[in-house]
């Protein structure tokens, strides 16, 4: 409110002052060009030189603007056509959220080129246009994106395997990743899709191949890397069981890393298969050479069922267990077992009572029940073998 007042005054006093001075001397001004004579007072001339100045600065920047050289107009221009192209991406990628595909494609490549990040309109687009089946759209908007912003390739291939992963397409999907996987070799987000993709392709053979780039290069959790190299084990024995009689099973398994080929899955499986295939008495060379490594609860009771070569040997290798386990019921049942199998039922009775007065398993009780039946004690047979059955 000062502040207009303040100006009103100025004003004021600046038109009695201007209007002083033309009372007191109008002035005169007298403009020749050959036979033309302009007269006029001085106040009025430069009136008509202020409008005549004012009238010559609009049309010069009227030329400007029509030229499109005019700065401010630009960035003005600029401004509405980011702030319309940032609407618009907006819009499409609500659309694109929405499931409506058409909609979302066609407002995110119209704003693309005025949009701050033109790369990710392109690769929503690309998606856009991927779900309604337009292959070649995909590939120009996955093109321009590429072109779009400068590095992008790697972002590029990525969304293209998603893409194409979305479609179960793994084979194509496995093109993109190869290529990829040449220019960064130890990207971690491009090894877990490719790993990804293997898996879904069942191409186990490729998988154990990548597995040492696996343990060196990401970041996947040790659980997560230990399942997967197990699967991987598993797949590979599985598919070598068939082959050559068996003897592909012993190679690929050898073939396997230490620290996968002991463990307890891998291990059970591999005996599993040798006894499959007939080759009983490498499954008991295998089993007892996999104990020495992998200790555990279903490996031991599984070696005390197979058949090696030599059971006296099988016997006194799980003896020398007990030194370091004097109190395991399985270790126990195992001796017990492999005791009466050489038909030394005093120490098979020794060892079976020293593991029901640990813990009274099934097992232990049914094997009880064969040898008091091997020593003619019928009664006490058959109340072992219903202390087995009644667990």
């Amino acid at each position: 409110m000062r502040l207009i007042v303040f100006l009103l005054i100025l004003t004021a006093i600046v038109g009695i002052s201007a209007g002083a001075f033309i009372y007191i001397d109008a002035g005169y001004v007298m403009l020749s060009f050959d036979v033309y004579t302009l007269e006029t007072s001085l106040w009025m001339f430069l009136l008509l030189a202020a409008v005549a100045l004012f009238a010559i600065y609009i049309v010069v920047r009227s030329l400007l603007v029509l030229l499109g050289s005019d700065r401010r107009f630009n960035e003005w221009r600029q401004r509405r056509r980011s702030l319309r192209a940032r609407r618009q991406t907006t819009r499409g990628l609500l659309s694109l959220a929405q499931g409506q595909w058409r909609r979302a494609e066609r407002n995110l490549t119209s704003s693309a080129k005025d949009a701050d990040q033109p790369l990710i309109n392109y690769l929503a687009a690309a998606r856009a246009a991927y779900e309604q089946g337009k292959e070649e759209a995909t590939d120009e908007w996955l093109k321009e994106a590429s072109l779009s912003t400068k590095g992008s390739e790697l972002a590029v291939g990525i969304t293209h395997v998603q893409l194409l992963q979305s479609r179960h397409q793994n084979e194509q999907a496995l093109a993109v990743l190869l290529s990829l996987r040449e220019k960064h070799p130890r990207h971690a987000y491009v090894l877990k899709l490719l790993v990804k993709t293997l898996q879904e392709l069942k191409d186990w053979v490729a998988l154990n191949d990548l597995l040492p780039t696996l343990r060196k290069a990401t970041k996947i959790p040790a659980d997560d890397l230990k399942t997967l190299e197990e699967n991987v084990a598993l797949q590979l024995l599985d598919r070598a069981r068939h082959s050559n009689a068996g003897k592909e099973l012993v190679s690929t398994f050898n073939g396997l890393s230490r620290d996968v080929r002991y463990t307890q899955q891998v291990m059970a499986a591999y005996v599993e298969l040798l006894l499959e295939t007939d080759q009983e008495a490498k499954a008991e060379e295998a089993l007892r050479e996999g104990l020495k490594s992998s200790w555990h609860d279903d490996l031991v009771e599984q070696y005390g069922r197979i058949k090696g070569d030599d059971a006296s040997k099988q016997l006194l290798f799980a003896e020398q267990n007990l030194k370091e386990r004097p109190n395991d019921p399985v270790l126990l049942l195992t001796i017990g077992r492999l005791a009466l199998r050489v038909n030394n039922l005093e120490k098979a009775r020794e060892y079976l009572q020293t593991g029901l007065k640990i813990k009274g398993l099934p097992e232990l009780h049914a094997e009880m029940g064969k040898v008091m039946l091997a020593e003619g004690d019928e009664t006490l047979a058959c109340e072992h073998f219903q202390l087995a059955l009644g667990h």
